[in-house]
Formats: C-alpha cells, structure tokens, sequence
C-alpha cells in the first residue's frame, strides 16, 4: 500500500464507514486493523480512514500536525485566518472532515487551483502537483473519476471538465479551468447533495456557452 493508495481512495482496505471509526480510541489503529477487501490499486471507495492516514503521516514527517502545516503553507499565504479544524484523540488533525471555513476562503482555495497554484503572484503550490492531484485517476462510476481528493466530471458537450472538492451535505468547490471559472456553493442538504452540481450545469455551464 502505497500513499498515492491513499490519495485516491485505492488502499483496499474494508471500511465500515465513519460511524465505526470516530467511537473508536485511536482511529489511526483502527484504519490499520481492518481487513483487506482488494489488491491495493484496484478499486476506488470512498474512505475518510485514509484520509486520516493521510493526516497522521504528514504530522509523523513533518513535526507538525495538519492544521499547523496547512497553517504555515496554505492558510497565512492565503489570508485565510477564520476556521475551525478538529482532532481526534491523538491530536491528530481530522483528515476525512471536520474542517469548516468562511465562503470567501473556499473561493480562495479554487482560484489558486485555477490560476495553477499562483495567488499574487506567488507560488503557493507546486504547478505539477495542481495538474497532477486534479487530474482523473481513477474512475468511481459511470458518472464520476477521482484523482488525489479532487473528483472529476465530464458533462454531455461541455468543453473540457470540471474537477471539484465536495464535503458533506452538499459544499462544494468547483473549478472549470477552460471557463476560467471557480463556483462555490454552501448547502445543507440531506438527500441528493449532487444537486448543486446540476445547478453549476444548468444555470452556469449554458451561460457559459452564449458568450
């Protein structure tokens, strides 16, 4: 198992869901005990246990756990200052969720993936990893490709594709770069939370199209 395993959700390794790791005593333990469903690399499904493991192995290499390197690296350059991002009980900065931030420094974080990685002139992040952590990976379904935490969509005549991050009741941060285009959407959605996707669509896409 490699971390690029990690990174597009390939481990093989069982997961039974959120709700069996988080009354857990030490998640990371827990990820690693399960069993091993397939052959790493040979199927996608959606874990946030290697997101944690993700999470624990940047803290390990670097000294500093998630939140503080993505704090140094990510947040200060990019002026983001108000956010809330919690741990598990090893002090290990969630990984699968538990991140929340303001609307605008969601926007933010879309236009440096749109601009290559640059925000004012500065390079924040490497462009080869922009275009390969965007890029599709691995296929989910018909529908959907998952690349490193970034999902990919190719729509029915769309000039080029969409790449998105997506949390939980419908938040989303999509980016169309041959629109040079960065939409955010913020919901509370139970059921059909790929609606705001329909939405980008429907009433940006075809905007899109006309001029």
């Amino acid at each position: 198992m490699t971390i690029k395993h990690l990174l597009t959700m390939t481990s093989g390794l069982h997961w039974p869901g959120n709700s069996g790791m988080i009354p857990s005593k030490n998640w990371v333990n827990f990820v690693l005990q399960q069993s091993i469903d397939n052959p790493p690399g040979n199927e996608m499904v959606y874990s946030c246990g290697s997101s944690q493991l993700l999470s624990a192995i940047l803290q390990k290499t670097t000294g500093l756990n998630t939140e503080v390197f993505a704090k140094k690296h990510l947040f200060t350059p990019l002026g983001i200052t108000d956010y809330k991002w919690n741990f598990d009980a090893q002090g290990i900065a969630i990984g699968g969720f538990g991140l929340t931030m303001k609307t605008a420094d969601m926007l933010k974080i879309g236009t440096l993936y749109l601009n290559n990685g640059r925000w004012k002139s500065k390079q924040i992040v490497p462009i080869h990893w922009i275009k390969e952590s965007t890029s599709p990976n691995v296929k989910s379904n018909d529908t959907f490709s998952y690349a490193y935490h970034w999902w990919n969509k190719q729509f029915d005549n769309q000039v080029g594709r969409i790449f998105f991050a997506y949390g939980r009741e419908g938040q989303y941060i999509i980016v169309a770069p041959d629109y040079q285009l960065v939409t955010v959407f913020i919901s509370g959605i139970k059921d059909e939370t790929t609606r705001p996707l329909n939405y980008f669509k429907v009433y940006l896409m075809h905007y899109g199209d006309s001029q």
